[in-house]
């Protein structure tokens, strides 16, 4: 009798063991759900992170015309052998290639001002021609920039300029964008791009005309 008193003690804390760890296997897997809405939210959180960032990147795709300045301008200086940060460098307005290479429009100016804002950006020297020698106080404001040769100093030290031409395309305007040696006239480099036309049509002029119109005949488009 004692002999089986001695084996039976073990039998029952063996049974007593799996019985335990049977249990506590049930309550892990019963504690399991409450860890997935956590899960659930973190997913959720990222998918709108991710929504959010792609609506960033399709708005300035589609609506800001520095972005594809941003572009020409990384590949004008890819192409660049030496850039120096002691060039001066004075941005002229983008003309259209079939025209007029003493006339330009809202597109063509604003060209000027984004180019001469991202060579700034690469720590190049730009110099801004159009600002005069002293500011004009008027009524209707403070101004120190000008258009009139006039009243712009003639002996700017220029040594390069930043310009280029623009194409219509029946999708929107085709950028020539280069840099020029105004004493050899030897091209330090070029770059190419593209802006659709939505997002031409985007710049409104502050008078006249509302925005530039890239509406082309059928005939043109063949």
């Amino acid at each position: 009798m004692k002999a089986t008193k001695l084996f039976t003690v073990p039998l029952i804390c063996l049974f007593s063991t799996s019985c335990s760890s049977m249990f506590s296997s049930d309550e892990a897997e019963a504690e399991m759900p409450a860890a997935a809405p956590v899960e659930q939210n973190m997913y959720q959180g990222s998918r709108f992170n991710n929504q959010r960032i792609s609506d960033i990147y399709k708005r300035v795709e589609v609506g800001d015309v520095n972005h594809y300045v941003q572009g020409i301008m990384q590949e004008l200086i890819a192409n660049m052998d030496t850039p120096d940060s002691s060039m001066e460098i004075g941005v002229t307005s983008f003309v259209y290639l079939d025209g007029n290479f003493d006339e330009t429009d809202l597109l063509g100016n604003q060209l000027s001002e984004s180019f001469m804002h991202e060579l700034h950006q690469f720590g190049l020297n730009v110099l801004d021609f159009k600002s005069s020698d002293y500011i004009r106080v008027t009524p209707s404001g403070d101004f120190n920039f000008s258009r009139d040769y006039e009243e712009l100093n003639p002996d700017m030290p220029v040594q390069y300029v930043m310009g280029g031409t623009m194409v219509k395309h029946q999708d929107g305007v085709i950028v020539n964008a280069r840099m020029i040696s105004i004493n050899t006239k030897k091209v330090l480099s070029s770059a190419q791009g593209f802006i659709p036309a939505s997002v031409v049509n985007a710049l409104h002029r502050s008078h006249g005309n509302s925005g530039i119109s890239l509406k082309f005949k059928a005939s043109e488009k063949s």
